[in-house]
């Protein structure tokens, strides 16, 4: 299938200028296989009296477009999802019929369902396990298995995703998450400058980036900033579905807020140690992070907590510590090591980034998709 023949419509569980992550790395790419619609999901507005579809911009060859829909309708009970099947009739129409349609949420199978017959495949991108989050709904799993239902073909953003669905639908696939490695192999170049907002920060710095979120172990990174006040934390992200009382706050304790995706390497190029201090709880058992390829690629010594996924594939070359004390010993012997330790871990990931780059994991997804096209 050719890119002139073919249209990618991409209902997304995010929006477009939001952390760059999975869906971005994907569609960006997949613009030169197919013509790439991204729709944001639905804002809700004061300021009109009917759903509208509105065109925001192309982004590195990406359509970007968001529906707004009316405060009023949105708040009555089934309105959301009203508003947004009176608008699909017209996406599908501005897309056309050659049209692979590719969503992120359970809560898409209402759209999916609605509009099988003016599409040619239908894919469903299980990057997290949404019905672990706080807050989910149980009508997550209901929605989702209904999906599965749906759709011709499954990927997931990790392993322990995949264990969970393979059984469930006849076309999974694993893909967990990707890098892409020259953008962050810039933190190992000289003329590479540290960002700005790190520069006063006294070191070593304990460094992390990402959502901020019900994943974070709070608790952890108040107990180490405590028991090493000369250690820094320096937390980069925006927060989401955290209430600002469970933010433990300290003079070595640093939020920096959202950054640009272009700007993430000028952050991690600061960091001595960089960190993946996640919670043990229901949202982080399927994760598969993003950032642990991305500070490997960046040449930095990483710390995780013990994730499934990452104990599973990485646990050779990232520490894996659970607990204040184990952390502060682990990061200790890290501020340590020796350049024969730090070369002999950045040859050791070498292996790792070259076998899940975000361009071989879309090239793999889009052979996958024109495969079942031509069934």
């Amino acid at each position: 299938m050719s890119k002139e023949q073919m249209t990618l419509l991409c209902l997304a569980h995010l929006d477009w200028d939001n952390v760059w992550q999975r869906p971005q790395q994907v569609m960006t790419r997949l613009t030169t296989r197919y013509d790439v619609w991204y729709v944001d999901p639905p804002h809700i507005s004061d300021a009109i009296d009917a759903p509208e579809l509105c065109e925001l911009y192309i982004d590195q060859g990406v359509r970007v477009l968001r529906p707004i829909f009316p405060a009023k309708q949105a708040a009555q009970p089934d309105g959301y999802w009203e508003a947004w099947y009176s608008l699909l009739p017209d996406l599908l129409r501005r897309v056309g019929s050659e049209t692979i349609m590719w969503v992120f949420s359970p809560y898409a199978d209402g759209l999916v369902e609605r509009a099988k017959s003016h599409i040619q495949l239908a894919v469903y991108d299980c990057m997290d396990d949404l019905a672990s989050f706080r807050g989910a709904s149980p009508e997550m799993h209901r929605r989702e298995s209904n999906l599965l239902g749906l759709v011709d073909l499954v990927f997931t953003g990790g392993h322990s995703m995949y264990e969970t669905r393979k059984e469930r639908h006849p076309r999974v696939y694993c893909f967990p998450s990707g890098v892409d490695v020259a953008h962050y192999q810039q933190v190992q170049k000289e003329d590479t400058p540290i960002a700005a907002a790190c520069v006063g920060i006294p070191h070593p710095q304990l460094g992390y980036f990402g959502v901020l979120d019900e994943r974070i172990d709070w608790q952890l990174i108040a107990a180490v900033a405590a028991c090493r006040p000369s250690w820094h934390w320096v937390l980069v992200g925006p927060t989401a579905k955290v209430d600002p009382s469970e933010l433990p706050q300290a003079a070595n304790i640093h939020y920096l807020g959202k950054q640009p995706y272009a700007e993430l390497p000028t952050f991690l190029k600061s960091f001595d140690v960089a960190t993946m201090p996640f919670a043990l709880n229901e949202a982080t058992t399927f994760i598969s992070p993003t950032k642990t390829l991305e500070y490997l690629a960046g040449g930095k010594a990483v710390i995780s907590s013990s994730v499934a996924d990452v104990v599973a594939f990485y646990s050779e070359i990232v520490a894996i510590a659970d607990g204040a004390d184990a952390w502060i010993s682990c990061v200790e012997v890290m501020l340590g090591a020796g350049p024969d330790e730090l070369r002999g871990r950045n040859e050791r990931a070498q292996p790792l980034l070259a076998a899940n780059t975000w361009d071989a994991i879309a090239t793999q997804m889009a052979d996958l998709a024109d495969e079942q096209l031509r069934r």
